[in-house]
């Protein structure tokens, strides 16, 4: 089977924009998805983050007064 000129260009024609930004656009929400996925799994077997602790908040001693 080969790929005649007029078949690549009928191909070509045939290509819609509104398509063609579909397929990019799902193409980066995959990649995004296994990103998110791959940093979660990194999360939960890697060691150095288990030791980490959450940021915790403390009142700062410039806290503007209330408008009383």
């Amino acid at each position: 089977m080969s790929l005649t000129a007029t078949a690549i260009a009928a191909s070509i024609v045939a290509f819609s924009l509104t398509s063609g930004i579909a397929a990019v656009a799902s193409g980066m929400l995959t990649l995004f998805v296994l990103v998110i996925v791959g940093f979660t799994a990194l999360s939960q077997t890697d060691g150095d983050w288990a030791d980490a602790q959450p940021a915790q908040s403390s009142p700062s001693a410039g806290a503007e007064p209330s408008d009383d």
